[in-house]
């Protein structure tokens, strides 16, 4: 609800007075707004083509529009821009489970795969060298980027590592972010489920400084 908040209505002047971005018919799921803001990614859900990436730009004055960046026969969301606004990682369903992947923007015609074995939910770091995502196992993975734009663009990767065990709430059928990190990568806030073995107990013993007086 916060997302889709932000992707109807700018705050411009005093509180309470906003800007509609979107048009009526449109049902977005915010996923980012962009570092440099000029952008705003969402996905949404099509009868025919499934989940979708949409971008909105934010410099197109009273005549912005929404339009598709990515759209298929699978599944395509979880979209985010790098801080450079050269690449668009994304969560899609091609191979038959949720993998992560990043494009080349705008044009999204060079394409790499960067999970293994499943991976959602991708998040990059402040500088771009470095991309976090949740593997199919649950660990938060990551993996270093080298990559280079212009008229000949590179996207290398290492192969990922894992970090920690995640513990995400309903991670199996999850279909917004559930986590977020710094700027550093050294810091994660993640929305988290207790289970397993219940909390040990605590004894809390009351006037224990009396005896010490006998």
């Amino acid at each position: 609800m916060i997302g889709e908040t932000i992707a109807h209505y700018r705050i411009t002047g005093k509180l309470g007075e906003g800007e509609k971005l979107l048009p009526a018919g449109h049902a977005p799921q915010i996923t980012q707004w962009s570092k440099d803001g000029r952008f705003i990614i969402f996905d949404e859900r099509d009868t025919k083509t499934k989940f979708d990436l949409w971008v909105l730009p934010m410099n197109g004055g009273a005549e912005r529009k929404p339009v598709p960046f990515l759209r298929s026969q699978f599944n395509e969301f979880m979209g985010q821009l790098s801080p450079d606004g050269h690449w668009m990682a994304y969560t899609s369903d091609e191979s038959g489970e949720r993998e992560v992947h990043v494009r080349s923007f705008p044009d999204g015609e060079l394409e790499k795969r960067i999970s293994i074995g499943g991976g959602e939910q991708p998040r990059w770091r402040g500088d771009g060298r470095e991309l976090f995502f949740v593997g199919g196992d649950g660990k938060m993975m990551a993996v270093a980027v080298n990559a280079m734009a212009g008229t000949k663009p590179t996207f290398e990767v290492e192969t990922p590592r894992p970090l920690f065990d995640s513990h995400l709430a309903q991670f199996a059928q999850n279909a917004v972010f559930e986590y977020d990190v710094t700027a550093d990568g050294k810091r994660f806030l993640l929305n988290t489920v207790v289970g397993g073995t219940p909390a040990p107990l605590l004894n809390v013993v009351l006037n224990w400084d009396a005896g010490l007086k006998k």
